[in-house]
């Protein structure tokens, strides 16, 4: 069966979302006589290891945390769940897709972990439909995964689309697939296993069955449900309700507009820097800095900017030895970054 959403008038209160034209009605919380259907994809598998960064390939842990959250889910009442797969396979973006669309399928969450060339982002993101209602419960059903990961101390690197080089669909496969069958399907990137500041969420099993029972309490609450035994009950609970927007919600290609660096105040003894900063991105967030003390031949590691704020101070060590200079770098919702100017030191 396919749920029917109730219409309701919504105002998100978030910066990347400003600029997007949006109708009148938003996307509610889900109401069902049958049961909800939800399909549970562990990323990868067969051949395709995913992250090998680590040993063990990120295949493995995807679908370690896929059971959990299976099992989770089937404590709760008016469920069903599938999984595209239980074996180690290979298996097609559109057989996945498919096989979602056999079970008539109310939602398809693909489950992934993450790593950057550099090794420097840490986090985790969603990724989710660009366009029509799919857009509007992919975001809302993305905002509950990212708030049990904010729970676990984890970075929000936020909600995310992506379009194909044509412009014209989603780039990546499973949600372009699913789109095409009309399912709403995201990508949970749940942390980075190349980053220390990720690591320690995936270093146990205890820890990876934290990640499924997460999962399945995101998908819990969007869908207000109650569990067997009654003693949890979100059918009161209300989901983030998203505008259903009226053309293409697309992915911020430029990077931030303006960055600059003021010194308020150097302190040679202790050396320590205070420096006002200041970002603009009209298109999206601004969600990271790094600094240079020796013109940019070398860069620290990404600092947390403060979420929806254009102005932040920081206090910079400069350690031992003497440094001339400081640059700073910012890096929007989609890690395009803009340096700052150059501030003397002496």
């Amino acid at each position: 069966m396919r749920i029917v959403f109730n219409k309701t008038v919504a105002f998100i209160l978030c910066i990347a979302l400003t600029a997007i034209p949006f109708s009148a009605l938003s996307v509610c919380k889900a109401n069902a006589a049958e049961p909800v259907v939800v399909v549970i994809d562990p990323g990868h598998g067969g051949k395709n290891l995913g992250t090998d960064y680590l040993p063990i390939p990120e295949k493995m842990y995807t679908m370690t945390v896929a059971l959990h959250m299976k099992e989770q889910l089937e404590k709760y009442q008016n469920i069903q769940v599938y999984l595209t797969h239980t074996e180690d396979i290979d298996m097609s973006l559109k057989e996945r897709a498919e096989f979602a669309a056999s079970v008539n399928a109310d939602f398809l969450f693909s489950l992934h972990f993450n790593m950057s060339l550099s090794h420097s982002l840490y986090g985790s993101e969603v990724w989710v439909p660009s366009t029509g209602q799919l857009y509007s419960q992919g975001y809302s059903a993305a905002n509950e995964f990212l708030t049990q990961f904010d729970e676990m101390g984890l970075f929000n690197r936020g909600i995310k689309t992506r379009i194909g080089s044509n412009g014209k669909s989603d780039y990546y496969g499973i949600i372009r697939e699913s789109t095409l069958r009309n399912i709403p399907a995201i990508i949970v990137e749940h942390c980075h296993v190349d980053n220390i500041n990720d690591t320690p969420c995936i270093q146990s099993p205890e820890k990876l069955k934290e990640f499924g029972v997460r999962d399945a309490e995101a998908v819990a609450r969007y869908f207000g449900l109650v569990s067997k035994d009654g003693q949890t009950d979100y059918s009161g609970y209300a989901p983030l309700a998203v505008p259903v927007p009226t053309s293409r919600v697309c992915n911020d290609t430029t990077e931030p507009s303006y960055v600059a660096a003021n010194l308020l105040k150097y302190d040679q003894t202790g050396k320590y820097a205070t420096v006002e900063l200041t970002a603009i991105d009209a298109e999206s967030v601004i969600q990271y800095y790094s600094y240079s003390y020796d013109n940019g031949l070398t860069w620290s590691a990404l600092q947390p900017w403060t979420k929806g704020s254009p102005t932040m101070t920081v206090s910079i060590y400069m350690g031992y030895g003497k440094k001339d200079t400081l640059i700073f770098k910012a890096y929007n919702l989609y890690d395009k970054s803009t340096d700052s100017n150059v501030i003397k030191l002496q």
